[in-house]
């Protein structure tokens, strides 16, 4: 239920849109920067938006009475009122099928502690786990009766809204119907690696 992981992002991705620069150099904020972009750039697009921090999160439906789900960090809040979720899902992943199956989805954000989750749901054996094994205790219904993480920082329940069908991947939007959130924090994927907030401790400043 989903690819081998590259160094960029949680699930692999595949690429196909060109995307061109059109200066070799560009200058920001002083700095000088070297523009790499070029028609067969897809590395170098995944290395650059690896440098963006991102939540990692468990992604889950059931179809047919049985169970979905998969370790996502293309996550993004796109509308307040209503509340929509975005999520990106690569277009060869199973999980496609499922979801449009369902008509619905959860969203359960993942805190610093659930390393093995993630990578179990991202198709990876962990302590003798085998991927995309739902463990028994970590898991719950949600009101809409699909998988949530129990011990999430977050989870939302989505409704499917629209999907959209973009180069490597689906955009799924989700209306959400039901949240729960706590005060933990997040586990974030960075430059291919697990990130914390502890070691940059920002609290006070406003964003």
């Amino acid at each position: 239920m989903s690819d081998d992981p590259d160094s960029g992002s949680i699930e692999a991705t595949d690429i196909n849109a060109a995307i061109r620069g059109t200066d070799p150099e560009s200058e920001t904020q002083g700095m000088t920067m070297k523009s790499t972009l070029t028609p067969t750039g897809t590395r170098e697009f995944i290395r650059a938006i690896s440098c963006a921090a991102t939540p990692v999160t468990i992604v889950t439906t059931d179809a047919d009475n049985l169970r979905w789900g998969q370790t996502v960090s293309a996550v993004s809040r796109v509308s307040d009122e209503p509340a929509i979720l975005g999520v990106c899902i690569n277009r060869r992943s199973p999980m496609n099928a499922a979801i449009c199956a369902t008509g619905a989805f959860n969203v359960s954000l993942l805190g610093p502690e659930h390393h093995v989750a993630a990578d179990t749901f991202a198709g990876r054996s962990r302590d003798g786990r085998a991927p995309f094994t739902f463990a028994e205790g970590e898991w719950a219904d949600g009101r809409n009766g699909l998988p949530v993480y129990a011990d999430s920082v977050a989870a939302f329940e989505c409704v499917l809204h629209s999907v959209t069908d973009i180069g490597s991947h689906h955009l799924y939007l989700g209306e959400v119907r039901h949240v729960v959130h706590t005060d933990a924090e997040p586990l974030l994927h960075l430059r291919g690696t697990y990130r914390t907030l502890s070691a940059h401790n920002t609290e006070g400043q406003l964003a």
